[in-house]
Parts: structure tokens; sequence; C-alpha cells
């Protein structure tokens, strides 16, 4: 049986710990993993971060820098020949949509094809009512900043989230075939949901929520069941939450484990209550 953790990060995220790759690898050794996709944030377009909207350290802190690339490709492929006899690891990258920019996000991808064997699409950025793309996962502050109706009117945000991920999934469908293509953490838009206190999405929301799981099951990707939700402090749900699984496992998508680790100690986090969660729910 394979036992897959579908969503890593290493050093070079810039918003986790500075551990070397070894050791991310050598625990999900230990803890019985046999495949390890290591996705790592690409590169934010230049033009993106010359008008970067949001606090500075998340315009610095967000992403490996375009100068790392080649240094975090060398990193890869050397953890896959130093372990190639106990785990199967995989290239990646978790890519940012950013609306506007998919000329420039297909190129990248596009030019880093030849070694990539997976990746994962994900929305960290939405547009506002200025028209100005601004981070959703950075804190809560930073949240309300850009978006100020998540107190009033948090339907709103949630129908420009999973609009913004439903633009991410047409974008993702113009990638290689031959890239596995998985959708991220769905609901990330939920990570502060304590801290705002904010409701379940609304009918509309549940259409569109839908609308986005046909979508997906007809592009034959996978989805990310992300664990990182897990742990955060204004959370405390997977992402996507539990029905939102249930209706996927239902469609015949396939859900993929991931922990989103970026630090070591987080690599497989709550895999077992995932994957239980997951096989109680195709019963």
């Amino acid at each position: 049986m394979i036992k897959k953790d579908g969503h890593t990060h290493t050093q070079f995220s810039h918003h986790g710990s500075h551990e070397p790759l070894d050791d991310y690898i050598e625990r999900a050794i230990s803890l019985g993993f046999t495949e390890y996709v290591v996705t790592e944030h690409a590169p934010l377009p230049t033009m993106f971060l010359e008008h970067f909207t949001g606090p500075s350290e998340a315009r610095h802190g967000s992403a490996m820098l375009i100068t790392e690339l080649a240094a975090y490709q060398k990193e890869v492929k050397r953890v896959q020949l130093k372990y190639a006899d106990q785990i199967d690891i995989k290239s990646g990258f978790e890519l940012d949509y950013l609306e506007n920019y998919e000329t420039e996000l297909r190129q990248f991808i596009l030019m880093q094809a030849d070694w990539l064997d997976e990746v994962v699409v994900s929305v960290h950025f939405l547009p506002n009512h200025d028209k100005l793309v601004a981070p959703i996962d950075f804190d809560p502050e930073t949240l309300a900043k850009y978006f100020p109706e998540i107190h009033s009117l948090p339907q709103t945000v949630f129908k420009n989230y999973f609009n913004t991920v439903q633009k991410s999934v047409r974008f993702a469908a113009t990638l290689p075939n031959d890239i596995v293509i998985r959708i991220g953490h769905m609901t990330l838009i939920r990570k502060y949901q304590k801290y705002f206190n904010l409701p379940k999405f609304d009918v509309d929301n549940q259409l569109r929520i839908d609308d986005l799981l046909m979508q997906i099951k007809n592009d034959h990707f996978q989805l990310d069941y992300n664990a990182a939700g897990l742990m955060k402090p204004y959370n405390g749900e997977t992402y996507p939450t539990l029905d939102i699984v249930q209706k996927a496992n239902d469609l015949g998508i396939e859900l993929v484990y991931g922990s989103d680790a970026h630090e070591v100690s987080a690599v497989g986090q709550f895999y077992n209550m995932t994957v239980s969660d997951t096989l109680k729910n195709e019963k």
C-alpha cells in the first residue's frame, strides 16, 4: 500500500524552519511513508512582486526566490538519489494561482516541466474591491484590512474565494498533461474562522463548491486533503472540511493526504486521522 505525503515544504519557503531537507525525508521514512512529494512554493512572478499588496514580510516570505530555483532543483535531485532505495521522492511545486498572471505562471511551469512530477495549484491571494490582489492567510489583521467585509458579509468573501479557486482549476487544465495536478487546501479561506466567528458556507457557496468539485472531477485532478488546518489556532479543521471530503469521495475524486509541513515535526501530522475519515466516508 502506498503511504504518501503529497504536500510538503523546505527551507526555501522563507516562512518555515531552516531544517535540512534530509531531516524531512528521514522523518517520513521513519513514519512508514513510501512516497513523498516536495512541493515548495514556486517563485512569484516578478511583476506581481513589484506591485505587491500586503505586509513586506508577506512579500519576502511567501515563496522561494527565482534566484533560488536552481538550488532547489539540485536539492530535490540530491535527496531523490540519496534515499532512492528507501522512499519514492517526487519533485514538485506549490504554484500560486494569480489572476491576470496566467501567462507567466504557465510559462514558468512549461520551462520546468522536464523535471516536474506533481504540482499543487493553490490560492493564497485574492483580488479585493479595489482590484488589489492581497494575501488571505498571512494573518487575521491583513485579511480584515483588505477584505473588511469578512466581519459583516463573510459569504461575499467566500464567494470571491471560490470563484478564484474555480479560475485556478480552469488555469490548471492548461498545464502539461504529464504533470500530476492537485488542487491545494480548497477551504483555506476558513483559516481564521474562530478569530472572525465565521459561519458555515451558505447555500449559494455550497452550490459553488459542488460546481468546483465537478470541475475537478471532469479534469481528472486530485484534491489536496490538507491536515495543516488542524494545527492552526483559529481553525481546527482539515482543508477541505469533512463534508466536502464526503462529496469528493462520492464523486470519485482522488484525495491525497498532505501534511503541508513547513518544519520536520509536522511531516505526517494527523495522517491516521485523515485516512480514517476518508475510509469511513467511503463506506
